[in-house]
């Protein structure tokens, strides 16, 4: 798949991890964003993403700035369409969170890659666990195995 047709739904855990350099996956963030970034993947994400990584950013650093500079970063992200939650996209949400018994705003994003990507990327345990019934899940460490080819050694 060329990064041209590829499509991705990126967690919100992805974004905060690249941006708090105390997060044990933010060098695996930063490098998955960078390439993510490079090859210009197509990106999707709800817009709930705006609000969610503006409180894990605001919340323990007390700074709006930081929380600020994220979501800006976000919204300038190149080939990011944020994608509002509608009605049919709402009720498949509550139907994934019956079956898969996922929090509500992790059944947004699994209904968000069913309907609009390939795969969700993501560092949540559980969401690699109960995620893959639905639709492809990875985490960027996965993403860049399959994607990327390693460095060529001299």
């Amino acid at each position: 798949m060329t990064s041209l047709t590829m499509k991705l739904a990126i967690d919100a855990n992805v974004f905060v991890s690249a941006a708090n350099a105390s997060e044990p996956q933010h060098a695996g963030s930063l490098r998955f964003l960078h390439e993510v970034r490079n090859r210009a993947v197509a990106v999707f994400c709800p817009t709930l993403i705006l609000p969610e990584c503006s409180a894990a950013i605001s919340r323990p650093t007390g700074s709006a700035a930081l929380a600020a500079a994220l979501v800006t970063q976000i919204q300038q992200w190149p080939a990011l369409q944020l994608i509002s939650l509608n009605l049919a996209l709402a009720q498949r949400a509550a139907a994934i969170t019956g079956a898969q018994k996922l929090k509500g705003a992790d059944a947004v994003y699994v209904a968000l890659t069913e309907a609009h990507a390939d795969t969700w990327i993501t560092w949540d345990k559980e969401l690699l666990q109960r995620g893959p019934a639905i639709v492809p899940t990875l985490t960027p460490a996965d993403w860049l195995q399959a994607n990327v080819p390693p460095p060529s050694v001299p």
